[in-house]
């Protein structure tokens, strides 16, 4: 049980210690913003305002991400480099076995936040709906999965992805890693960020779970351990933003 305690708090020092960058310097390390892409993992009503999988604790990352978008915008980055990964899920969707269902096609759920609008309806914003957490293959407007878009991306020289949303220990992980692992396969320069400060997941206590008959979930021990385990496969870990 010891090695557990210093395992946790060895965690803890290492996600609390990420450094906080400006946002100028993610640009300056590529020389210029076209190499620089924003992605939003599942800001979406379904986790953030309605339905079984809301939580209050997730909807605290939507006021810094929209701001980090706005600010982005402001500084140059192209509305074209914003990607959006978005669960779009049928009626049917097997993965409604594991979770409760949400985000179904057509629904409120499946909606952007409003705070985000604004930025998901700028011109040339992409859009990947996905029907499993991790969403490498989601598919665009165009038909074209999220894997074939990075590959054309990774061709074209170094670049950097930065990757806010929820949740942390599930589809930020995933989908973070998707694009590390991608990269890493195709030998592509790819910086690979997730900024603590832009990233939640939600808290079920165990005494709550077991009274509904689910599986607990504590918030802070996951996003922990999550958090150091991206920062130990190559995802760069920062605290968040000066500017």
């Amino acid at each position: 049980m010891q090695h557990h305690v210093e395992a946790i708090g060895h965690m803890e020092r290492v996600v609390a210690e990420a450094p906080v960058w400006s946002i100028t310097q993610i640009k300056d390390q590529l020389g210029a913003w076209e190499r620089v892409y924003l992605v939003f993992v599942d800001v979406l009503k379904g986790f953030c305002d309605v339905g079984p999988l809301a939580s209050p604790r997730v909807r605290e990352m939507v006021k810094p991400v929209s701001e980090l978008a706005q600010t982005l915008i402001a500084q140059g980055l192209p509305t074209e480099n914003i990607i959006f990964l978005n669960d779009d899920h049928p009626a049917d969707a097997i993965e409604f076995t594991a979770f409760a269902p949400h985000c179904v096609q057509g629904t409120v759920e499946a909606e952007v936040v409003d705070e985000l609008k604004p930025v998901f309806d700028a011109p040339g914003v992409q859009l990947f709906r996905k029907n499993a957490t991790n969403g490498l293959f989601g598919v665009n407007r165009e038909g074209v999965r999220f894997c074939d878009w990075l590959d054309q991306v990774f061709a074209a020289g170094p670049s950097s992805f930065i990757v806010v949303g929820d949740c942390t220990d599930l589809c930020i992980y995933q989908n973070a890693m998707g694009i590390r692992l991608l990269a890493n396969q195709v030998n592509a320069q790819t910086q690979v960020i997730v900024p603590v400060s832009h990233v939640r997941t939600y808290d079920l206590p165990v005494e709550t779970a077991e009274q509904i008959g689910a599986m607990a979930h504590h918030a802070d021990l996951m996003n922990t351990v999550f958090l150091y385990h991206m920062q130990l496969n190559g995802i760069k870990l920062i605290s968040g933003f000066t500017d």
